[in-house]
């Protein structure tokens, strides 16, 4: 069986609209430091956790998505070594833990504050805050991804300079 030039369907689709979504989820989270965590602000931070929980979900249908298309999936890049094939290996696996884990505190921490009970019909919980421990957490875990997305873009563009091959084809539904 032949192996396909482009990723399945479903897991490009994901990929951008997971990339969209960062984007709003980042932009949303650069202004929190103008409002308090409060009843009146209550609608922006949801909004942020809201999309958190969609970036959670599509991550791991994606992964379902690549688990059963194991088998048909595009013929892996030339590696210039085993290095960079390690590099880029871990790279993608941490980006996919960074995409699961970095929404699963902000839910921790929106959970500790009592938040969850005032979205239920209960009362906003009098003096809630961030745990400043898991915000630390919550924060370093965003600009660690920030960072690996950067290095995997940086990456394919880096790819396709040195090897004339562009990459961007098997991850765009409309690229031949």
């Amino acid at each position: 069986m032949t192996q396909p030039a482009k990723y399945p369907a479903g897991m490009i689709i994901i990929h951008w609209l997971t990339l969209i979504l960062l984007i709003i989820i980042f932009y949303i989270g650069t202004t929190f430091e103008d409002y308090e965590f409060n009843e009146a602000n209550m609608n922006r931070y949801r909004a942020h956790a809201l999309l958190g929980m969609g970036v959670l979900i599509l991550t791991i249908i994606r992964l379902i998505i690549k688990r059963k298309n194991i088998d048909n999936l595009p013929v892996e890049i030339t590696y210039y070594s085993a290095a960079h094939r390690s590099l880029v290996n871990i790279i993608h696996r941490l980006i996919y833990l960074l995409l699961i884990f970095t929404p699963m505190v902000g839910f921790i921490m929106v959970y500790q504050t009592g938040a969850l009970s005032y979205d239920l019909g209960g009362p906003f919980p009098e003096g809630a805050q961030f745990d400043e421990n898991l915000e630390t957490l919550h924060k370093i875990l965003v600009f660690s991804l920030l960072g690996l997305i950067i290095a995997h873009v940086g990456g394919v563009i880096m790819y396709n300079l040195k090897n004339k091959e562009n990459l961007l084809k098997r991850m765009c539904l409309l690229m031949k």
